[in-house]
């Protein structure tokens, strides 16, 4: 009786399809991509100037061109390239959709402000556009269909398993 039960969940584990969490962009909608010369520099000229963005330095070429990949399911990502700039230029070259979302800027710091100015505008003026189905933001449902995911999940196998037990105890 034993090894039923036990085949019965590897079967009901086996078919549980997992949530993963690598589609989701979870950062920042305004972020700076630094490295470690220039995160220092973009992190002081961030604090001086009180805007909501969040400074990432990133160890590699490829981490960044990862990273600009998920801008583009995001349209309200906004991106400041202070380092890697580089791979920045070759990743808009080959989606120039892009380019009105992300921003070069060398690490001197009225350069940083000026392209931190442009993003924040840039960003005010798209964060109120909505699409076609009237929703104005794309990323608002982000984290509720993985909660409705494993809610369901939870059900189905909380009712399985409630039924199996309730079973075993009536007999």
């Amino acid at each position: 009786m034993k090894i039923k039960v036990i085949c019965l969940l590897l079967v009901l584990l086996g078919t549980i399809s997992t949530v993963s969490a690598h589609g989701i962009d979870v950062t920042y909608p305004t972020i700076v991509i630094a490295d470690d010369s220039t995160g220092m520099q973009a992190k002081k000229v961030v604090d001086e100037m009180g805007v909501e963005v969040k400074v990432y330095k990133f160890k590699s070429a490829g981490d960044v061109e990862h990273h600009l990949e998920h801008s583009l399911t995001n349209p309200d990502k906004r991106i400041l390239a202070v380092a890697y700039q580089e791979t920045v230029n070759d990743f808009l070259d080959k989606n120039p959709q892009a380019s009105n979302r992300i921003f070069l800027s060398s690490a001197d710091e009225m350069d940083i402000k000026n392209g931190l100015i442009l993003i924040t505008s840039t960003n005010n003026k798209g964060s109120n556009s909505s699409n076609d189905t009237g929703l104005t933001s794309t990323s608002s449902s982000g984290f509720l269909i993985p909660l409705l995911a494993g809610l369901f999940i939870g059900l189905m196998a909380g009712l399985g398993l409630g039924a199996f037990w309730m079973k075993r105890k009536l007999i």
